[in-house]
């Protein structure tokens, strides 16, 4: 218990900034389940591997025979029996032997190579997965920060209306503005209170969501991190293309290994093997004790119906569907990586316009203040410079994040590695 303690305890209070949420990700199931996988897989490669060494094996078999096995001899002489006993009734073998695949047709060295691609496929999909779950957490901390900072512009606004509705009230018990007017910033007021309630609800799945991914309580974020794109890259560094070309090559072992059915398969074995009526193993008075020998197996298939060239034409089939799909793949990552660049420079444009529209909100806002209090504005004059500037905020930190996750994203469109050196993990 003390163990757990010490690891979850600054495991929740930590979690704050965005590195830090993302170094949480270990946690996640499907990681760990993809890591027990990967592990799985460098056993099939390790016992694929086995297949090159000699087989070494140790039998012992008893025969118990209903009746003693006897030889008949008809020789025409009555005084001779006509059957004499051939064997024991009770008979026992035991031998030790070892055996070894001179040649297979390249069968097991395809076996071994295909397992050892298939670990290394294995290992980059993880790789792929981690990518995956890093964007995953990105979208999300985006979306928490803007939902964050839309609850602190819509607070504020709030706080702006519930003073404009005091000094309102004020004016309407002086018989300075009409009822309406009151009623037209309490009116206000309400949606920018319904619309708070509505953020923080949606703000509130969104860590729910966070904190299953990274299988950790979420409760707060940090400010949002600056990284840089890279003036270069090379996205057939990306885990998940790699694994395809670890398909790929798959594929050609697999043909390889189905050509190999076409070759001569030699096997030698020698063995130990020994005989008797009992577990002495020394003879039973009819055939030898000493059993041992040492033979040499060659073995080739003559027709088997065609099967062996149907399964080379699939296995040929399959490495070109394999390299098609390889080459669509990289083609439709190069396509997105490019909209998500148009994307970037977009976005970078609509933060300048945002940052302008908040100034412009923020002066309109003053200024028609100023006039409500000095009787030269309306009520709902004042009441839209407020929503308006509380909307501008909102915009310029739900574009802020956009941003944010946008350049996550083109990091990780990349590769999971130019993401980690960029945010330095």
């Amino acid at each position: 218990m003390k163990y757990l303690v010490t690891i979850l305890i600054p495991m929740i209070l930590s979690a704050q900034n965005f590195l830090e949420i993302v170094k949480l990700l270990d946690h996640n199931r499907l990681l760990q389940s993809k890591k027990y996988e990967v592990m799985a897989q460098k056993r099939v490669y390790e016992a694929a591997k086995g297949a090159n060494y000699p087989k070494v094996d140790i039998a012992l078999q008893g025969i118990y025979l209903k009746e003693q096995p006897t030889m008949s001899i008809h020789l025409g002489i009555p005084t001779l029996p006509s059957s004499f006993p051939a064997a024991a009734q009770n008979q026992y073998f035991g031998e030790i032997s070892i055996s070894y695949p001179l040649f297979s047709g390249f069968a097991i060295t395809s076996q071994i190579a295909s397992a050892k691609l298939q670990e290394q496929k294995s290992r980059l999909e993880q790789k792929d997965l981690e990518r995956r779950l890093y964007l995953k957490t990105a979208q999300l901390y985006g979306a928490i920060y803007a939902a964050k900072h839309t609850e602190k512009a819509l607070q504020k606004g709030l706080e702006a209306m519930e003073l404009s509705l005091k000094k309102a009230k004020g004016f309407y018990e002086e018989g300075l503005i009409p009822l309406s007017y009151l009623s037209n910033i309490e009116a206000k007021k309400y949606q920018i209170e319904s619309n708070l309630q509505m953020v923080r609800a949606n703000m509130q799945g969104l860590f729910t969501q966070l904190s299953y991914l990274v299988d950790t309580s979420i409760t707060s974020i940090g400010p949002l991190i600056d990284c840089r794109l890279p003036s270069q890259y090379d996205i057939e560094q990306r885990a998940d293309i790699k694994a395809l070309y670890k398909a790929l090559d798959i594929t050609k072992e697999k043909m390889r290994m189905a050509k190999s059915t076409f070759f001569p398969h030699i096997f030698v074995k020698a063995g130990l093997k020994g005989y008797g009526d009992d577990l002495r193993f020394n003879g039973d008075g009819y055939r030898n004790a000493d059993q041992n020998y040492a033979t040499i197996i060659l073995q080739q298939n003559l027709f088997n119906g065609f099967s062996d060239t149907r399964n080379v034409e699939a296995a040929k089939y399959a490495k070109m569907a394999t390299a098609a799909y390889l080459s669509d793949y990289i083609l439709k990552v190069k396509s997105e990586l490019d909209k998500d660049l148009f994307t970037y420079h977009a976005l970078q444009s609509k933060i300048r316009w945002a940052q302008k529209r908040v100034e412009a909100a923020k002066n309109y806002y003053k200024l028609t203040k100023g006039r409500f209090e000095n009787q030269l504005a309306s009520a709902d004059e004042l009441s839209r410079a407020i929503a308006d500037l509380a909307k501008a905020r909102a915009e310029l930190s739900q574009t802020q994040a956009q941003l944010f996750v946008q350049k996550c994203k083109i990091l990780l469109q990349i590769s999971l590695e130019t993401f980690e050196k960029s945010m330095q993990l």
